[in-house]
């Protein structure tokens, strides 16, 4: 369902949680923030983003979080 730990560090090529949600910002990837303020990411949007089949008709557009951001410090 969710990017492990492993597959997260290797998508953004970062370890620590605030570096990995900025980098998915500038990567505009879609996220969420868990209760430890780690980000999770859907593995069927890497899935579409890599070419698996899509559905256009459901995906929603990408909007930034202004609470994400004052939640790592950046606004």
């Amino acid at each position: 369902m969710f990017l492990t730990f492993e597959e997260m560090s290797e998508l953004t090529g970062r370890k620590q949680k605030k570096k990995q949600v900025e980098q998915l910002l500038l990567m505009h990837i879609p996220f969420s923030i868990d209760a430890l303020g780690r980000p999770k990411v859907l593995r069927k949007v890497i899935e579409e983003d890599l070419g698996a089949e899509r559905n256009y008709k459901n995906r929603s557009k990408l909007s930034i979080s202004y609470d994400k951001l004052s939640a790592i410090g950046k606004v």
